[in-house]
Order: structure tokens, then C-alpha cells, then sequence
């Protein structure tokens, strides 16, 4: 059952063409047979509610639903994940893996801190209209983003400084492994001091996908110059994007930023997703 995760470009331009009687009746068949299955994320959403008009939003957010598709965890949520499961493994603890790619209500209870429960299967057309109608809810979102966008550009200029050494850049890989780390075993014992700084002092980011991926295309990003690259479209397609790579076998965008960056990706060597352009993939419908 190949995984296929659509930009909000791709996303939007699938939408317009499903309109079509003769589209929908090859779309449908194939969602329901399994031969395709559609990946959105939360951030789908959050592009979605970015507009003023609502009457637009909500007939994408529909079209999002009637997709029935499978859901994506949050960058974050999925590096905590990585980075437990590497620690387990590095402590020699039996540990389940847990699915990237789940149900809505398993994203939406894991941005929430809680387990998977009904409460949080809401389709995705009453998400779009409470942020739409409470926009302030995402305030704090518009911050990451601006956030990103000047510790981007900082890293910029110390790198053409050379201040961006490789004993700071050890020293901030291990401050993202220590704060991503889990605070009990499977069992649910509280880790140790020791065996936290073992973990750390031997940890590899190189094995840990979301880790590595970011790490690669940081480095090529540090090299750029001005504010190419530091842009908020630019910063959600590669929020969106970057954690799609390992756990899909299709991204579908057009977008120039995320396809500079695929070959720099590739050789971390946790890229499962082919790179299609849109035409290339809606061309099958």
C-alpha cells in the first residue's frame, strides 16, 4: 500500500481536479482498494485556516476528509519517538515501535501529550473553522516562525564568520538529543543520570532520521547567503516536507526549496520518498 504525501500545493491543485466527475470515479476506487494512500499532517491543516476566506477553507478541509487518509505525526512528535527508540536501543530495553503514519486522532492526542483517544477524531472541516473563527489559537505558531527565521539567518552569519565551529555544533546537537529524550523507560522508571549521559556522551544523530535529515539540510542552509531560503513558505515546506521523507514512498511538490534539497538529503541515507512533480503525479487521474 504505497504512501503518497501531497504538498498544500499539490494538495490544493488534486482538489480542483477531483471536481471532475470522471476524475473522482479513478480517485475513489483507488483509495478504497488500497493502490493509494493519501498522507496529510496537522500542517495541512494550518496552511488550510491561512486565509480569509473561510467558504474556500472549509471545501478543501471537506476534500481533506473525503481522502480518508492516513495522518503524520509532527516533526516533533516523531523525533522524540527516534530519539527513544535509538536510547532503548543503546540501553539494551525491549520497546514497541510506534507508527509515523497513524489515524487523526493519534496526531492530534500526540500534539496534545496524551494518548490516542475518540475525543481527538475531529474531522479535519471543524479544525479548519475553529482556527479560522479563533485564529489567535495559532498565534504561537506565527512566533515559531519568526523564531526560525532569525535563528536562521544568526547561524547564517556566524558561519561566514567561521564562529559556527564544530565544538558548537556537538554542543547543540546534544542539547536537541537531551531535550528530546524521554523521562521513563517503557516500564515506566525514571531514567538515571548516568545512563543519560552514557546515551549522550555516544549518541549519533547520523542514525537518527528526523535528527540526521534536519542536520544535513542546516548545513546547506548556514552556507546561503541574505534571506534567500529564510522566508515563511519557505520554513513551512520544510516543516511540512523534511518529516515526510523517511516514512512515505511519495512526496508530490513542486517546490524549488525542497528540490534543491532532496539530492543533500538522499545521502543521509533515510530517504524512502520519491520526489514527483505535481503534473507527474495527477497525470495518473
Amino acid at each position: 500500500m504505497p504512501l503518497t504525501y501531497l504538498d498544500q500545493n499539490a494538495l490544493i491543485k488534486m482538489g480542483f481536479r477531483a471536481q471532475r466527475t470522471e476524475v473522482r470515479e479513478k480517485l475513489d476506487p483507488a483509495i478504497k482498494s488500497g493502490a493509494l494512500t493519501i498522507v496529510v499532517s496537522p500542517w495541512h491543516l494550518i496552511e488550510t485556516a491561512n486565509t480569509s476566506n473561510l467558504e474556500n477553507a472549509l471545501k478543501l478541509a471537506a476534500f481533506i476528509d473525503s481522502l480518508n487518509p492516513a495522518w503524520l505525526l509532527d516533526r516533533h512528535d516523531i523525533r522524540k519517538l527516534e530519539v527513544a527508540e535509538d536510547l532503548f536501543r543503546f540501553a539494551k530495553m525491549g520497546c514497541s515501535s510506534v507508527p509515523r503514519v497513524t489515524s487523526r486522532s493519534a496526531v492530534f492526542a500526540a500534539l496534545n501529550g496524551q494518548h490516542d483517544a475518540a475525543k481527538f477524531d475531529i474531522p479535519a472541516v471543524k479544525f479548519v473553522q475553529q482556527w479560522m473563527e479563533h485564529p489567535e489559537q495559532l498565534e504561537v505558531l506565527e512566533k515559531t516562525y519568526k523564531d526560525n527565521e532569525a535563528a536562521l539567518l544568526g547561524l547564517r552569519k556566524l558561519m561566514k564568520a567561521g564562529k559556527l565551529t564544530d565544538a558548537i555544533m556537538m554542543a547543540t546537537n546534544r542539547k536537541l538529543l537531551e531535550v528530546s529524550m524521554p523521562e521513563a523507560t517503557p516500564a515506566g522508571l525514571a531514567f538515571g543520570r548516568e545512563l543519560s549521559t552514557e546515551y549522550l556522551d555516544q549518541a549519533n544523530i547520523g542514525s537518527i532520521p528526523m535528527l540526521s535529515l534536519e542536520h544535513a539540510i542546516s548545513l546547506n542552509e548556514w552556507n546561503v547567503q541574505g534571506q534567500a531560503g529564510a522566508d515563511r513558505n519557505t520554513l513551512i515546506d520544510k516543516f511540512h516536507l523534511i518529516s515526510a521523507l523517511h516514512y512515505v514512498d511519495e512526496i508530490v511538490s513542486d517546490d524549488g526549496f525542497f528540490h534543491e534539497m532532496y539530492p543533500v538529503v538522499q545521502k543521509t541515507g533515510h530517504v524512502r520518498a520519491n520526489l514527483l512533480r505535481k503534473e507527474e503525479f495527477l497525470k495518473r487521474f
